[in-house]
């Protein structure tokens, strides 16, 4: 993609139900109460959000059910969204409005749902890729229901929202057939699932521990599943299900606080009923980049650690800021450690640093395409950047004179991908 072509700008709109009581995700009865779907869809809404924060160089938007654009948008409208009244109507009316408002701004414009919180940020990515680049007029991320969770349009189509028999399992495949019929390119999506129904509860949860979770929901899953766990001391989990049910942490305090970490000391309750105190260091995320140079070089630095006692070989890494997103600390950590940019950044992993006693998630990427950039480095950081074969740094690795465990992750993923070039 040239840069032209990524300087086109696409709308991005979350549509949205307000999260009331009796109001959001009905269907999930009597699963959940009307007070604990409007919960649970609180959550799913704010972490839609985020998630859509997470790509660059988009209009972030947000269209309410049931706002009309009189008074002051819902109270759980996100900061930086544009917020789209929605006109009286049924669903359809809603998607129409919703595109057309970006649309006549001659925007090509992507509809999500808010309800699939496990849809892959890459479908985002794709269907923006494919709107800014021409390639399609339309694109449709199917729903495993016959419906869709995703659909952009780089021109107005009404017909795709005209008497269209909304939440049936022809939702999708008659919007194909009606863009075939106006003309549109369309490219189609992988089909994924969202969450109306009370076995589609049941498959979250399932999925609890996945390492893509959004927060939002995750946490009040958890906190759910806790409150359903017997409160008395003597109830316990049967012996076969204690390897998958949650501990209950009853209290926690505050042993030690810097601004890098939190030493934690938490009462918690075992799943056979007793009671353990658990120390956790809370570190927060972090991010490390391995990047690649045109010839087929990886780009390390040295630092002497001082945990180690010893100079460490590394890719780039650090923390994450609370208000950044992964790849934009990424990149920093990039600019600052490498001094590089990179035109190609590619997430492909994130993953516990430690499964025990540190709460800390780490996100990884490939960069390619490098040009120089600056940033600045901590004041405790002495680096030094070498440029190393990718043969050579497998060797290293091999031969133990690289043992960050970041940096071996990310060395053996792009060796398991084929992302150097030969040499």
């Amino acid at each position: 993609m040239n840069a032209d072509t990524q300087s086109v700008a696409v709308a991005v709109v979350v549509m949205a139900k307000q999260p009331r009581p009796g109001e959001s995700k009905t269907r999930l009865k009597p699963a959940l109460s009307a007070e604990e779907a409007a919960e649970f869809y609180a959550c799913m809404l704010r972490d839609r959000c985020e998630w859509l924060r997470r790509v660059e160089g988009v209009t972030p938007a947000i269209a309410f059910a049931g706002w009309r654009g009189e008074g002051s948008p819902p109270a759980i409208t996100p900061t930086g969204f544009e917020v789209v009244p929605q006109p009286e109507g049924d669903i359809g009316v809603g998607l129409g409005a919703a595109a057309e408002h970006f649309l006549s701004r001659g925007l090509p414009v992507v509809l999500v749902d808010s309800d699939s919180p496990t849809l892959p940020l890459e479908h985002l990515r794709r269907a923006v890729a494919l709107l800014r680049s021409g390639e399609a007029e339309c694109v449709i991320g199917p729903a495993e229901d016959g419906g869709y969770c995703l659909l952009g349009l780089a021109r107005p189509c009404p017909a795709l929202f005209v008497d269209m028999p909304w939440s049936s399992d022809c939702v999708a495949r008659l919007t194909l057939e009606r863009a075939a019929a106006a003309g549109l390119e369309t490219r189609t999506l992988h089909a994924h699932w969202d969450v109306d129904v009370p076995e589609d509860l049941e498959r979250l949860e399932r999925t609890l521990f996945s390492s893509e979770w959004p927060a939002h929901t995750a946490e009040w899953l958890r906190r759910r599943r806790l409150a359903r766990m017997p409160r008395d001391s003597s109830a316990r989990v049967p012996e076969a299900q204690r390897w998958c049910a949650p501990w209950q942490r009853l209290s926690s305090r505050a042993v030690y606080e810097t601004p890098w970490l939190r030493l934690r000391e938490d009462h918690v309750r075992l799943p056979t009923g007793g009671h353990t105190t658990y120390s956790v260091v809370d570190t927060g995320e972090c991010v490390g980049v391995l990047p690649f140079t045109d010839d087929g070089r990886v780009l390390l630095v040295r630092q002497y650690r001082y945990i180690t006692g010893r100079v460490s070989w590394e890719m780039p890494t650090g923390g994450k800021e609370p208000h950044e997103t992964a790849e934009r600390a990424a990149r920093r950590e990039l600019a600052e450690e490498a001094h590089v940019a990179a035109a190609q950044l590619e997430r492909f992993c994130s993953y516990h640093t430690s499964k025990s006693v540190m709460d800390e998630t780490a996100h990884l990427f490939l960069a390619r395409e490098l040009s120089p950039a600056e940033g600045q480095p901590d004041e405790t950081e002495f680096i030094r950047v070498e440029r190393v074969p990718f043969a050579r740094a497998l060797a290293m690795l091999d031969a133990g004179e690289i043992t960050d465990g970041m940096t071996i992750i990310a060395l053996l993923h792009a060796a398991r991908v084929g992302w150097a070039v030969s040499e």
